[in-house]
């Protein structure tokens, strides 16, 4: 897993900011580095066939040239391809992952925008939302470089579906000399109608529902025991976004490993749009496992 790893890049040095942690991870994992530059087609140059053609040749010459160059600074071990195409930058990665049997494509959040940059921001949705494989977002205030024991955050809500980012996580983990931390976020019960009368009750169902939590983590962890694992279970103030990205941020969290659904239900996330929130606002790699089919 994580063997072949797939670094899109637009000419910034944001979107190179990606570059460094996935070559830690592709010397871990012994696998290799496919670098991708796409130069967007200009529609207007479609009117003169020839001009067309032209200029999309001069794209993939410039393309190669850059990410060679990019590369030059950095010693690496690892196999490295070089793809430089143009098209709409989404579809272009969507197809590369696909031909390619990529198993994690890394990229930054932000490029820089401009005539010949990507808007980053967007493109970076659109790629995690039809991606064939694991995507880890670096947000653009994320460290360059990983550090040497980094720490992975791993949100659960209870859900086989959620339980799917473990393995992966576990296999990164293993392959960086990570540290796991797993954490539920439990609902509030006192979200729900509350008076005086019945505070007792509901201060008793949140602490049965902590209870519960940690013992399911605790299960959890114990199959992970040769990694140091930190177990956390805490009531949802506002929202499970909002938890998840505070923790990361309070335990200096280096990458979160989620998968992109869990199950509904009165104690499961919607797990498609906490997984897109975080994506957005954690000051950290966000790393989405996908799944084909949700149950």
């Amino acid at each position: 897993m994580f063997e072949n790893i797939l670094v899109p890049l637009d000419g910034s040095s944001l979107a190179e900011r990606a570059l460094p942690p996935a070559a830690t991870i592709a010397t871990a994992t012994q696998g290799s580095l496919t670098l991708l530059r796409v130069v967007p087609q200009f529609a207007l140059l479609a009117a003169d066939p020839t001009l067309y053609e032209e200029m999309n040749r001069m794209g993939e010459d410039e393309s190669l040239s850059y990410l060679r160059s990019v590369i030059e600074e950095m010693d690496l071990t690892v196999p490295i391809r070089f793809i430089g195409e143009t098209g709409n930058p989404a579809d272009v990665i969507i197809r590369v992952a696909e031909a390619e049997n990529i198993d994690l494509i890394l990229m930054s959040s932000h490029g820089r925008s401009g005539v010949n940059r990507w808007v980053y921001g967007s493109v970076a949705e659109r790629v995690l939302r039809r991606s064939p494989c694991t995507t880890a977002i670096l947000n653009a205030r994320a460290g360059r470089h990983l550090p040497e024991n980094p720490k992975i955050l791993i949100p659960l809500d209870g859900s086989d579906l959620a339980e799917k980012a473990l393995s992966p996580a576990k296999t990164l983990a293993k392959a960086i000399n990570g540290e796991l931390h797993l954490l539920q976020v439990t609902p509030s019960a006192h979200q729900m109608l509350e008076t005086r009368t019945m505070k007792p009750v509901f201060d008793g169902i949140e602490e049965k529902e902590v209870e519960n939590a940690l013992e399911y983590l605790q299960e959890v962890a114990a199959a992970s025991s040769e990694h140091k694992v930190h177990v956390t279970a805490q009531i949802e103030k506002a929202n499970v976004a909002e938890n998840i990205i505070e923790y990361a941020a309070q335990h200096d969290i280096d990458i979160i490993v989620m998968s992109s659904h869990g199950r509904t239900g009165l104690s499961r996330w919607v797990y498609g749009s906490v997984a897109e929130k975080v994506l957005r606002s954690a000051c950290c790699t966000t790393m989405i496992i996908r799944h084909r089919q949700i149950q």
